[in-house]
């Protein structure tokens, strides 16, 4: 008879798919000190696997320390099958929406006190902005930072305001508290984010939030070169904004926890 050989299980990759797991399973997120109890991981061993999975985009963490499943996550579930997934359903939203006005678009993530694109597609034209996967910009200086800025409850907002310093991209970009709440508010009212030429000089913007769960996951925006902006194409793309985020949480919703 032959001896069956057990597998020995790698405790490091126990812990990183535990950790994984465990954050899958949490709505609102874990600060590090609920994962290391949650997990009996030790606290200097939890800061390093942390450190590399949002590294690699497996993890991601808020202002506030509190980590979620990361972008990276949702690409290795699309590659894996035809299964509808947030990363699949972002792209077919971004390609129809690039189609119809043929203007560069991505789909933002928070990330700190950042947002990160995770999906772009480029416009067409012989003069466009073009996006890259990975790019980082400060919430308060894009588009789909402002619109994400505007799903937050006053509370965040007061932390968030007494810790940034704004940095100075072009000369219209927010350099008070003030003009900020103010773009806050009218992403509210709007249900957009606008910027113009705030972190690019002659690029416009606008962003839709993406909500999942009555929660907001991400956004997708728009930029422009601002010469193209003008009131009929404003309308136009708010529009097709309108569409391809309501494609994507349509999508997710009814794809549920698989997405």
């Amino acid at each position: 008879m032959m001896k069956q050989t057990s597998i020995r299980k790698v405790k490091s990759a126990d812990r990183t798919l535990d950790l994984l797991e465990t954050l899958a399973r949490s709505a609102n997120g874990m600060t590090a000190s609920e994962i290391s109890n949650a997990l009996s991981i030790p606290k200097s061993s939890l800061f390093h696997l942390l450190g590399t999975l949002d590294e690699r985009g497996y993890v991601s963490v808020d202002a506030e320390g509190r980590h979620r499943i990361g972008p990276a996550v949702s690409r290795l579930v699309a590659a894996g099958g035809p299964e509808v997934t947030l990363l699949s359903a972002v792209e077919r939203a971004l390609d129809g929406l690039r189609d119809a006005i043929n203007e560069s678009c991505s789909f933002n993530v928070e990330k700190g006190d950042e947002v990160e694109v995770v999906a772009t597609r480029a416009g067409r034209n012989a003069l466009t902005y073009t996006m890259q996967v990975g790019d980082l910009a400060p919430l308060y200086a894009v588009s789909a930072g402002k619109v994400l800025l505007a799903q937050k409850d006053r509370d965040w907002l007061d932390a968030y305001l007494a810790r940034i310093r704004f940095e100075s991209f072009t000369p219209n970009t927010i350099q008070s508290h003030e003009r900020l709440m103010r773009e806050i508010e009218r992403s509210r009212a709007e249900g957009f984010g606008f910027v113009d030429e705030e972190y690019t000089p002659g690029i416009v913007g606008l962003g839709a939030a993406v909500r999942v769960a009555g929660r907001a996951i991400g956004a997708i925006n728009v930029a422009m070169p601002s010469p193209r902006y003008n009131p009929q194409k404003a309308s136009l793309i708010r529009q097709h904004l309108r569409k391809a985020v309501s494609l994507v949480e349509s999508q997710v919703n009814e794809a549920g926890p698989a997405a």
